[in-house]
């Protein structure tokens, strides 16, 4: 088991006895969960417990199945239906043309992982107030850009939101709806509030907090799609956050791609912002039984059965040179156990002359061939490359030990790149841009548009949950793609606010295009 961020990621629980300051007691004995507020405070490391609280979110917000299967609704990933597996109502196929519903079970996960994060960041900056003391006030300040950061992703998701800034709020309380533009104005003004309070301290004992660098990053993400988030495009605000982060010197390019997806990459120089994951204390990440076929649960050690769901789509495997050391995160080809003897599929698609199309040509040995026939109904069982880019260990069960990254110095790199090019200064682009694609093992560009960041974001950051965002800021996600023949209407770039929401709350507007 990997050694966790103590202080912030165990000992949770003892933030439930802050909140509310507790009156002296007359016991003889000291117990710990009665001390009052003013006690408890007393000694600092207590309030990084407390704050520790709100992280925890994070662990199913990334780790869950369609935390990592966000790229299922763009040009990069899929989740076919392959006969009786994976058809989950339809929702699968749904994400992946761009027809999702307000009933979707995934458009209210993700609402309700949002503002849970929230409520809790409102709550512990409530109870946190209450105390003149700096260490709470510094606190404060992290909590408050960390709820910017749930923001951030309400913003980019739903858009228009309830915008819910206190604890102290009736039983009967119903938020209103916000607009993108009120949201996207809040985020930015709490984070310029605050950054200037945040650490700049980095390195392992706090890659997984919310610090200066964490804020610039949002920051940078805001301004990058401000003209779809607020209707006015702010490139050079973009850029002045991306320096603040490059012109700091404390971050870099590891050498191997692949040491940010292992199990302990607290030390990777790349992770501005990681989730630390654990198969015991921080379950959650579980892209390995997600992704994997059937047969190849003994194959990597694993002590749960796989699922043989997420798949790469053709056409993203086929982005990728032959020499691009990023590829060795997808599984593909003709699979071996460790005496080098084929792995067999004994229940592959033999020939139904009733269906004489759904037939696998490779027959029982196990071939991930990169090509998919079909979404659904009848996707061939070994069809797809699968992503294993989060290598798991021997042994591993239904949640691994590998973190997730959430903001790692790549994307820093490629959006500066990406800011230069739309401000016309391909030539200063290219050096950013080229310093990916070096770490990759693939040849520089001397040229550089548009289309060909796009790519490259594709290429350094799938799975990892950019691309919806991406597509939608170059003008592509709407665009007809594999299974889905025809052009979205410009209302699916916003998810539907969830039925339930809607239902229980009519201060709530839906999203255009939504019933």
């Amino acid at each position: 088991m990997k050694k966790l961020n103590k202080s912030l990621f165990m000992l949770l629980y003892v933030s439930a006895f802050i909140l509310i300051p507790y009156s002296c007691t007359d016991l003889t004995e000291t117990v710990y969960s009665e001390l009052d507020g003013e006690k408890f405070f007393e000694n600092p490391a207590n309030i990084s417990s407390a704050v520790g609280v709100a992280y925890t979110n994070l662990y199913w917000t990334f780790g869950h199945k369609y935390g990592i299967g966000r790229d299922c609704g763009t040009d990069i990933l899929c989740v076919p239906q392959r006969g009786g597996d994976w058809l989950d109502g339809g929702e699968w196929h749904r994400w992946h043309r761009l027809t999702i519903t307000p009933s979707d079970a995934y458009v209210e996960f993700w609402w309700n992982l949002m503002y849970k994060g929230v409520s809790t960041c409102n709550r512990l900056i409530y109870g946190l107030e209450q105390f003149e003391i700096p260490e709470a006030k510094l606190a404060i300040s992290e909590l408050r850009a960390f709820r910017a950061l749930y923001y951030w992703y309400l913003l980019d998701m739903y858009g228009n939101v309830p915008l819910i800034t206190q604890f102290d709020v009736p039983a009967d309380f119903k938020p209103e709806t916000a607009t993108r533009k009120q949201v996207f104005d809040f985020i930015e003004s709490e984070l310029k509030a605050v950054v200037g309070d945040l650490s700049k301290t980095t390195g392992s004992k706090t890659y997984s907090k919310v610090n200066y660098y964490v804020a610039q990053m949002v920051l940078a993400k805001i301004y990058l799609n401000a003209e779809e988030y607020s209707g006015a495009p702010q490139l050079e605000k973009a850029n002045a956050a991306l320096d603040e982060i490059i012109n700091s010197g404390v971050y870099a390019l590891e050498n191997d791609y692949f040491v940010n997806f292992g199990d302990n990459p607290m030390n990777s120089k790349e992770i501005i912002f990681g989730v630390p994951m654990d198969k015991v204390n921080a379950q959650g990440m579980e892209i390995v039984l997600f992704t994997l076929h059937y047969a190849l649960k003994d194959k990597f050690g694993l002590s749960e059965g796989t699922w043989n769901g997420l798949s790469a789509q053709e056409s993203f495997f086929n982005l990728f040179e032959a020499t691009d050391k990023r590829r060795e995160g997808l599984l593909f080809g003709k699979q071996y156990d460790a005496a080098g003897v084929q792995i067999t599929d004994p229940s592959f698609e033999k020939f139904n002359p009733q269906n004489p199309t759904y037939k696998d040509p490779d027959g029982a040995g196990l071939n991930l061939t990169p090509a998919l026939n079909m979404l659904a109904p009848n996707c061939l069982r070994q069809a797809g490359a699968r992503i294993i880019k989060w290598y798991p260990a021997k042994g591993t069960p239904r949640y691994m030990d590998n973190d997730f990254a959430v903001f790692r110095y790549a994307d820093v790199l490629l959006m500066k790149a990406e800011v230069l090019l739309r401000q016309n200064k391909a030539g200063d682009a290219l050096p950013f841009f080229n310093q990916v694609r070096t770490r990759a093992g693939v040849s520089p560009k001397t040229t550089l548009t548009l289309d060909d960041i796009l790519a490259e974001r594709g290429r350094e950051l799938y799975a990892e949950g950019h691309r919806r965002t991406d597509l939608i800021r170059f003008g592509k996600f709407l665009d007809a793609r594999w299974e889905k023949k025809d052009p979205s209407p410009a209302t699916m770039k916003l998810w539907p606010i969830p039925k339930t929401q809607i239902d229980n709350n009519p201060l709530l507007k839906q999203n255009d295009g939504y019933q």
